[in-house]
């Protein structure tokens, strides 16, 4: 095990997808003395037991946005397979919003 750093600019505590993406954007605005903290091997809790979809479709722009840019971000760095998915509406309420979210 490295040693940890007596002193550090961040500290990301937990390594599974929320915590190692945080640590990856710091290091991508220029933050070199972070230290993401892990009790186990990265990804090895709730993360890697996920399914691992990132769908298209949300009724909230905002999510809508984050979605597509994870889905190119994941692309750039080479670990996004797109597999598809089927979505079943069992109202007319639930067809709408779908309708609306492939609409965006």
């Amino acid at each position: 095990m490295t040693p940890l750093p007596s002193r550090a600019r961040a500290v990301v505590i937990g390594g599974g997808i929320t915590g190692t993406s945080v640590a990856y954007h710091l290091a991508q605005a220029g933050w070199r003395d972070t230290v993401l903290l892990e009790k186990a091997d990265l990804t090895s809790g709730s993360t890697c037991h996920a399914a691992g979809l990132v769908t298209q479709f949300n009724p909230s722009p905002t999510m809508m946005r984050f979605r597509r840019y994870s889905i190119e971000l994941y692309r750039k760095l080479g670990i996004f397979e797109t597999v598809g998915s089927l979505r079943f509406a069992s109202s007319r309420e639930q067809l709408l919003e779908q309708q609306r979210g492939v609409s965006r």
